[in-house]
């Protein structure tokens, strides 16, 4: 199965800018989602962490990028992460 959340014959997520170049996305993503993991952080809502909950956390945090943001998957992917190693 091709998978659904990239652009077609590319390695780059697919997403609202249309944005279809590896370095381009991660600086935007970069950008607009340290603001709202910061507004996540200042909240400091007490919560329960379950499923619903880190699927509204994904969509508040990933919401100008990605237009799946928040839903879950309909195949498994992974996105190599620098700061994780």
């Amino acid at each position: 199965m091709r998978d659904p959340y990239l652009y077609p014959d590319s390695e780059v997520l697919r997403n609202l800018a249309d944005i279809h170049d590896v370095d381009m996305l991660r600086n935007m993503e970069a950008d607009y989602c340290s603001f709202q993991l910061s507004e996540i952080v200042v909240d400091d809502i007490e919560m329960a962490y379950d499923f619903g909950t880190l699927c509204n956390m994904h969509h508040h945090i990933f919401q100008d990028v990605y237009e799946w943001a928040g839903k879950p998957r309909v195949i498994n992917i992974e996105k190599a992460e620098t700061v994780l190693g």
